[in-house]
C-alpha cells in the first residue's frame, strides 16, 4: 500500500487535540489524498471539568457529526451568554450575550472524546507516545496536554493560579448561561450541567491566587458562599510557547501551546482558530508557518488583554485579591483604539445589518465583535435595570 501524498498525525485526544482532528477531518473528507490519524493512549484520564464554548464548536459539530439538541449524547446545555455577578461596581449582575439566534454550549469532555473518536471520520490508534519526532507522518499536531517544564513558554502573570472543584447540591442546569460570580478571593465559575454528566462534580470552581489566599481560607470561603461538596484541587501556570511549531512539521495545540485561566470561556475556540490557521498552510496553502504564527500571536496576546480587562474594573469586594487584580495592566494600541470607538458609539454603529444596525463592522478583537466589548464595558460604567 502507498503512503498517501498527506499524512496528518493528531496525538493526544482531550479538546484540542479531538477538535482538531475534527477540523481537518471534515474540510478534507472529499480529499483521498489527505489521511487524517489521531493518536492516543486511553489509560490518560480525560480532563472532568465542564466545558464552555463561543458559537463555533456547536457549529462544527452540527456539520461533521450531525449533533443537535435532541441528540445529544455529550450531555450539552445550552449557553447564551455569561451572567457576571458582582463584577464592576455598577451592578449587581450583569449579563454578556451572545446574539440572540445564537447559542454556544456547555459540554462534558470525556462524553465530547468518545463522540468525536467514534465518528469514523478519521483513524484512531491506541499508542502512547513518547518521541512525537518519530511519528511517520509529514505534520504532527501536539495535543499531549500541559508541557513538562516551561523552559521554552512565556510564562504569564494573571490575576488566579488555583481552583477548588466542587460538586453543587442544587439542579446548576436550570439556567442556560455560565455564571461567573465574584468573590472575595477571585470568583467562581458555575457550568450548567445535567446530573448524569460525568462533569457534574466539577462544574463548580471557585478561583483563586495561592500567594494571597490560604488553601484553608478559600475552601471555607467556597463552602460558605455555595453550597457544594468540595471534590478537587488544582493548580495551573499561564503561559504561552515561544515556538508553537517546531521544524515547521510538529503544530503544538491545546495546553501544550497555551494556558490562560478560564474567564471568557477562551480555549476551545482558541484550539479551533489555530487548527483553522494550521490548515491555511497544510491544505490551502494560502499562508506560511511565519504569518500563521504572527497572527495566532497576535490573537492569545489579544485574548489574554480581554481576560485582564475584566479585572480592571474591580469588584463588590474590597481586598486585597482585587487590588492585586487591577494591578496587572497591559499596552495595546488596537486595544485603547477600540476602546475609545466605543465608548462614543452606540449600538447601531456596531451592530452588523443583518440585525437592523446602520454598518457593519467586522472587526474583531480576540474572539469578540466590537460590539461585544461595549456591551462589557456598559455594563461595568453604567447602572441598569434588569427584570431580574
Amino acid at each position: 500500500m502507498n503512503k498517501p501524498p498527506l499524512k496528518i498525525v493528531i496525538v493526544g485526544a482531550g479538546n484540542a487535540g479531538c477538535l482538531t482532528a475534527l477540523h481537518f477531518a471534515w474540510h478534507t473528507r472529499k480529499d483521498e489524498s489527505i489521511e487524517i490519524e489521531l493518536v492516543h493512549n486511553p489509560n490518560i484520564i480525560t480532563e472532568k471539568v465542564g466545558q464552555a464554548t463561543v458559537q463555533e464548536p456547536p457549529k462544527l459539530l452540527w456539520s461533521a457529526l450531525g449533533f443537535d439538541w435532541y441528540n445529544n449524547p455529550i450531555h450539552a446545555t445550552f449557553k447564551t451568554g455569561i451572567l457576571y455577578e458582582g463584577w464592576g461596581k455598577k451592578n449587581e449582575k450583569w449579563f454578556h450575550p451572545f446574539a440572540a439566534d445564537q447559542l454556544a454550549m456547555h459540554y462534558c469532555p470525556k462524553e465530547m472524546q468518545d463522540y468525536v473518536l467514534n465518528s469514523g471520520l478519521f483513524k484512531v490508534t491506541e499508542s502512547d507516545v513518547e518521541d512525537i519526532s518519530n511519528i511517520d507522518a509529514d505534520y504532527i499536531f501536539d495535543c499531549r496536554g500541559k508541557p513538562k517544564n516551561y523552559d521554552d513558554y512565556h510564562l504569564l502573570d494573571h490575576p488566579i493560579n488555583t481552583c477548588i472543584l466542587a460538586k453543587p447540591n442544587w439542579d446548576t442546569e436550570k439556567v442556560s448561561w455560565s455564571r461567573h460570580v465574584a468573590t472575595p478571593d477571585g470568583w467562581t465559575f458555575v457550568i450548567p450541567t445535567v446530573k448524569e454528566s460525568p462533569s457534574n462534580p466539577y462544574c463548580v470552581g471557585y478561583s483563586y491566587n495561592d500567594s494571597i489566599t490560604t488553601k484553608e481560607d478559600a475552601e471555607k470561603n467556597l463552602l460558605e458562599m455555595f453550597d457544594v461538596e468540595i471534590t478537587k484541587h488544582v493548580s495551573f501556570k499561564n503561559y504561552i510557547a515561544k515556538n508553537p511549531v517546531i521544524d515547521d512539521r510538529i503544530i503544538l495545540n491545546g495546553n501544550k501551546f497555551f494556558f490562560f485561566e478560564p474567564l471568557e470561556s477562551t480555549s476551545v475556540q482558541s484550539y479551533l482558530v489555530w487548527a483553522r490557521k494550521a490548515f491555511d498552510v497544510i491544505v490551502d496553502k494560502k499562508a506560511t508557518w511565519e504569518s500563521a504564527t504572527r497572527d495566532m500571536m497576535e490573537y492569545l496576546h489579544e485574548t489574554r488583554n480581554f481576560i485582564l480587562w475584566h479585572y480592571h474594573f474591580g469588584s463588590k469586594y474590597n481586598t486585597p485579591f482585587w487590588d492585586y487584580a487591577k494591578t496587572i495592566q497591559f499596552d495595546d494600541m488596537k486595544f485603547g483604539g477600540i476602546l475609545q470607538y466605543i465608548k462614543k458609539s452606540n449600538n447601531h454603529d456596531i451592530l452588523p445589518e443583518s440585525y437592523g444596525g446602520s454598518t457593519f463592522d467586522s472587526s474583531r478583537y480576540s474572539q469578540c465583535y466590537l460590539w461585544s466589548l461595549k456591551n462589557w464595558y456598559d455594563g461595568m460604567t453604567m447602572r441598569q435595570n434588569h427584570p431580574q
